[in-house]
């Protein structure tokens, strides 16, 4: 089966919580996005730059990542933080592998978020703010491999399969919880880390597909104190996160 068409994921704003019916044969792109935590189910924040995507490339489709996307609220299901990072890892693995493995030679596309929304949190940072992350979060430590040992996950292996990996062209990471100064992948005014940080000398080996929004001000991809800043990555950089993906797609 294959995935329905960007006219028909305009009828519902872009706003999907599973995989859609697949037809006769597979799109050229396909994009997975993941929303941020206590976001209700579908795409949340990522679909500025999803659905910016599918409108740049007709017959794209695309796919919200199905977890928990949850911080210990009991109208998420009461998932902690740390459990319901792990089980993202589990959900993005399954669907990117799985839909690889049925369209091999599709292009991927990875657009993750990582936003503020209720002071609810199960847990803070150092810095005195609730915990905010799982979007950028599940598809970084997926692609890139390292492992999140501050969540209890200490599986370093890239979670994606050789041939996934090779048909993901492009990576959108905004306001990430693991963002670290110094990565060749960084665009914005951060030159510090989030409350969940890579350790310093970090590589991922699929570095120049990624492009990891996060600015100085931002309490959770960095050490600010305006939520501001981290709700406001698809305004400010959402045109240009849209440039980097089809520069990738179109290489």
């Amino acid at each position: 089966m294959l995935f329905k068409t960007t006219a028909v994921l305009a009828l519902v704003g872009g706003v999907l919580a599973s995989p859609m019916k697949r037809q006769s044969s597979c799109p050229g792109i396909h994009v997975f996005g993941a929303r941020e935590t206590t976001a209700g189910a579908g795409f949340g924040s990522s679909a500025t730059v999803v659905n910016g995507i599918l409108s740049a490339n007709a017959g794209a489709t695309s796919e919200a990542i199905n977890y928990p996307a949850c911080g210990g609220q009991a109208s998420c299901g009461g998932a902690s933080y740390s459990q319901s990072v792990q089980a993202g890892f589990a959900a993005v693995a399954t669907a990117v592998n799985n839909f690889n493995s049925q369209c091999p030679s599709t292009k991927l596309v990875l657009v993750g978020y990582s936003q503020v929304e209720r002071p609810t949190l199960d847990s803070a940072p150092d810095n005195g703010f609730p915990k905010r992350g799982h979007g950028s979060e599940i598809f970084d430590t997926a692609l890139c491999g390292g492992g999140d040992p501050n969540q209890g996950y200490t599986n370093t292996a890239v979670l994606f399969s050789a041939s996934a990996v090779t048909q993901i062209k492009a990576a959108i990471f905004m306001g990430d919880p693991q963002y670290v100064a110094g990565l060749p992948y960084n665009v914005g005014t951060c030159a510090a880390g989030g409350f969940d940080a890579r350790p310093s000398g970090f590589s991922c080996p699929s570095a120049s597909k990624i492009q990891s929004y996060c600015d100085a001000a931002d309490p959770y991809c960095c050490n600010g104190s305006n939520d501001s800043t981290h709700n406001g990555y698809g305004a400010e950089y959402g045109a240009q996160a849209i440039q980097f993906v089809q520069s990738k797609l179109s290489a």
